[in-house]
């Protein structure tokens, strides 16, 4: 182990080892001196075997497994379970059911981080159906949210919250105000997966302060890697960097090594992603440096694959090549299929630079067979995976049955009690069921007759209700600007607006404000019109579709033409300032209970200064110049709801129009919409390589691609929600 410590320490120097040599040494690194860690454990291990021989009393042998458990859970799980199976003996023997518990969920643990998934499910249950006998709500409650986390992890989201919403009614039941802020931090990590990034933002955040109340390091670290993950997906890089740096500080004061390993770990993927490649040679330097301390070989190889391609990008291929074929002999030697995979890739990637091109493919090939090894592997856990929600469904049938038989004794008294009721309910009943038998029959004549009357009146109100439907959806066709506005304004542009139901949620909005500017010798009398306006352009998607959606449409449309055409604001950040105070207010959010909102995007052009303001309420601005794509968020709130905190405000974004500019704004429900082979959602992704991949083509041909993409994808499923679209080419 020292040998081994001493190869990566000169490695991380720039010692130039031959990858010959390392790969000769590595395989017998294991087999060298033990780590201070293993020593502990193998000094440990014969206090135990004394113990055992002396006789010493359960509460004694266990303090020690206990121990043993905590040094080897991490290095060496195996071990660790060997002695929490141990522990688990003693504690049955003893009849001792808290201890039985405890440690068959130290024991689920250890399966559950080696994905054997049905023996980890198993075990939690086992554990959740002793605290039941005991009556011990809290850990209850914990129980259902390990049962969930194996649920989430098999990707069964909806039985995963349903877990984690037993366990939040508990732990509020019972005010144990750091279980609920676990709880919360599992339901947001359900909101992510399912792309319901605001409702993740408020859990995550009422899971934030909950932890702040309790002054628990760990839990606090834990949200913070939450909200890193949400500002991660939502790609606010700065974000998620103070919330990892928070995590870390957190971690730090707990003594949670292989967390604030794992933290560092993110941090530098997360400058890897932003190219900050130095920065992110460093965060993968901190986490090799605790993953080596705690004997994590396989992250240890993650690291290496992740600097050795860092060295790779800035041309150091020689150290690339070194520190790629470390990897793959660790790989190899324990079986890691992905990490040899990389490693592969990355040994390919860099003979091809040396000029190894025979090396290269060689490589290649290797490293493609790897990956249909990953594939099949995945297949098997897939398999595995549907084994264990068999097996699951089974045993919390066998739960169902325990928990029946805890309650058996108390219903053998109160059936006794009933029969004795039902019997002389039951005299008393066929008695006047025989005199109320008559009356039912004389009323079921009439109530036919009702029945049908009222038939024939829901009929015509369905008539009524579409007809106004249909006139509510002429009154909001009416309200939107037509596209000549455009075709006015811009050089090239189309509008996709295809609500789901006669009316819509969704509406775009459009409006010319004319600018008083200070004379200027420089100005032409005969100057473009356009010169002297702002254009200002708007995607609006409110809560709901169909006539709940479109009233909160038709609110929006007048808000904005009060905002922008009388009160003259034309700066989007401000509109959506003043958006969201005057929808809050109308609605009377602040003491209803009213949480309806809209997601918003809005351009202001001005053709003077040549430049695009945009802001975003969750939606974001997408345009292209020099055949280069950018993407701006919007800021990840909405407008109007029940607001938390202090009100935000919005972000003004300022783009320069000097040269030919395209540009999209648009609601979410093209990209949420399922369909396709799988049953899947578009995506954000596929939708904007759609728009940019055509990007050059003329807008009515763009419009059309738009519609029939959609149809196609839809195929049989239902429309989930309303689409709009507006292209604009400056």
């Amino acid at each position: 182990m020292l040998l081994k410590k001493l190869i990566y320490k000169h490695l991380f120097k720039g010692i130039n080892l031959a990858a010959i040599v390392i790969a000769m040494i590595i395989p017998s690194l294991n087999a060298y001196s033990q780590t201070s860690n293993e020593r502990k454990i193998d000094s440990l291990d014969i206090v135990l075997q004394n113990s055992y021989s002396n006789n010493a009393s359960d509460k004694e042998i266990c303090s020690i497994l206990s121990k043993l458990y905590n040094l080897s859970s991490i290095s060496q799980p195996y071990l660790a379970l060997e002695y929490a199976g141990q522990a688990l003996q003693i504690a049955t023997a003893a009849e001792d059911k808290p201890s039985m518990a405890l440690w068959q969920e130290k024991i689920a643990d250890i399966y559950f981080d080696q994905k054997v998934y049905y023996m980890a499910m198993q075990n939690y249950l086992d554990a959740y159906t002793l605290y039941r006998e005991l009556d011990s709500k809290r850990e209850i409650a914990y129980a259902l949210l390990n049962i969930g986390r194996t649920y989430f992890i098999q990707n069964v989201e909806d039985v995963a919250m349903s877990y984690y919403m037993q366990s939040d009614s508990i732990f509020t039941q019972i005010n144990d105000r750091a279980g609920q802020a676990r709880a919360k931090n599992n339901i947001g990590t359900v909101n992510l997966a399912m792309y319901q990034y605001e409702q993740a933002e408020i859990n995550f955040d009422d899971a934030l302060k909950i932890s702040l109340e309790t002054k628990e390091p760990q839990l606090i670290a834990e949200t913070y890697n939450f909200l890193a993950l949400l500002y991660d997906r939502n790609e606010e890089y700065e974000e998620e960097e103070k919330m990892l740096e928070q995590a870390v500080a957190r971690f730090r004061i707990a003594g949670n090594k292989k967390e604030i390993a794992n933290a560092y770990f993110a941090l530098g993927e997360m400058h890897f992603h932003k190219q900050n490649y130095q920065t992110a040679y460093n965060n993968y330097q901190k986490a090799y440096n605790l993953f080596e301390e705690l004997s994590m070989y396989h992250d240890i190889a993650a690291v290496f694959t992740r600097q050795g391609r860092i060295n790779y990008l800035q041309e150091k291929y020689y150290v690339a090549q070194q520190m790629a074929q470390t990897s793959l002999s660790m790989s190899e030697m324990n079986g890691w299929l992905s990490t040899k995979a990389e490693s592969l890739l990355l040994l390919s990637d860099v003979n091809s630079k040396l000029g190894k091109t025979d090396s290269a493919y060689t490589l290649l090939y290797r490293y493609t067979q790897v990956q249909d090894s990953v594939f099949e592997a995945r297949k098997a856990e897939s398999f595995s995976e549907l084994q264990v929600s068999i097996s699951t469904k089974e045993k919390e049938k066998e739960l169902a049955i325990a928990e029946a038989k805890l309650s058996r004794n108390k219903l053998i008294i109160t059936i006794f009690v009933i029969i004795g009721v039902i019997g002389i309910g039951f005299m008393a009943y066929i008695i006047y069921n025989s005199r109320k038998t008559n009356k039912i029959t004389q009323k079921l004549t009439s109530q036919n007759e009702e029945i049908n009357h009222q038939k024939a009146e829901i009929e015509r109100q369905n008539i009524d209700i579409k007809s106004s439907i249909n006139y509510a959806a002429r009154i909001q066709n009416a309200m939107l600007p037509g596209t000549e506005f455009l075709k006015r304004h811009f050089s090239d542009g189309f509008v996709y607006f295809h609500p789901r139901e006669a009316v819509s949620g969704d509406f775009y909005w459009f409006s010319e404000v004319k600018v008083e500017r200070p004379p200027s010798l420089f100005r032409r009398k005969d100057a473009d019109i356009d010169d002297d306006s702002k254009i200002l352009l708007a995607v609006i998607d409110c809560t709901g579709h169909g006539v709940p959606g479109a009233f909160m449409s038709m609110l929006g449309d007048a808000l904005l033409n009060q905002i922008v055409n009388f009160q003259k604001i034309t700066q989007p950040d401000i509109i959506l300032n003043e958006l969201n105070k005057l929808v809050i207010a109308t609605l009377q959010q602040d003491t209803s209970q009213n949480n309806d909102g809209m997601d918003a995007a809005i351009c202001t052009i001005d053709k003077n200064t040549h430049t695009l303001q945009f802001a975003g309420a969750k939606s974001p601005l997408l345009y292209v110049q020099d055949n280069e794509v950018h993407k701006v968020n919007g800021d990840l709130k909405a407008i109007g709801g029940i607001q938390k905190g202090d009100q935000k405000n919005f972000t003004c974004h300022n783009i320069d129009i000097s040269k030919p500019t395209t540009f999209y704004i648009y609601s979410d429900g093209y990209q949420d919409q399922f369909g396709g082979s799988e049953g899947r959602k578009f995506m954000a992704k596929r939708f904007r390589e759609m728009l940019t991949n055509n990007a050059n083509l003329p807008f009515e041909e763009q419009n059309k691609i738009l519609l029939s993409t959609f149809n196609e994808w839809k195929n049989s499923y239902i429309q989930m929600d309303d689409t709009t679209v507006i292209g604009v080419k400056i």
